[in-house]
């Protein structure tokens, strides 16, 4: 029997050449796709429409946009009013009308209704809500106020800060 010779050296390191060549063309390909998803995934956010950042205020926190029937609408509704007998009866719950009153007749009296309100995030605490708030008219001020929900879902006032 004769052997047949499947060629010489060279054309064996040639053939094997080629298969790596394959080879390494099938990686190549399979990392270029990686790369291109990974890039993809990266720049992504990029191209979104980002929502718009309102200001953080950096005695109050961030500032928020005002939600229909929130607490921070609330807020907003009573210090962009002029303090009177309507505005207690409308914030102020019956059994806290005359306390509240004493404590905060001259201040609200002296500064509602607030000129250019930025209202920020209310923090929950509890059963509590506390809104905080700042104003840019006449000059800079801040301060919060503490809300609750009545029995019939409204928010109350409680109390009210204010820091000049």
């Amino acid at each position: 029997m004769s052997r047949k010779k499947h060629g010489t050296g060279i054309q064996f390191a040639m053939v094997n050449l080629m298969a790596r060549k394959g080879v390494l063309k099938k990686y190549r390909v399979a990392r270029n796709c990686i790369l291109f998803m990974v890039v993809g995934m990266l720049a992504t956010p990029l191209f979104a429409t980002p929502k718009p950042m309102l200001p953080l205020d950096r005695n109050i926190g961030q500032i928020v946009e005002i939600q229909d029937g929130s607490v921070e609408e609330r807020a907003l509704q009573a210090l962009s009013e002029s303090y009177s007998l309507s505005w207690i009866e409308s914030y102020v719950p019956s059994s806290m009308r005359t306390g509240f009153v004493y404590t905060y007749d001259r201040i609200l009296a002296s500064h509602l209704p607030l000129q250019q309100l930025q209202i920020a995030q209310a923090i929950q605490r509890g059963h509590l809500y506390e809104v905080p708030f700042c104003y840019h008219e006449p000059t800079y001020g801040y301060g919060s106020m503490t809300w609750m929900q009545n029995e019939d879902g409204a928010f109350v006032l409680l109390s009210f800060t204010l820091d000049e």
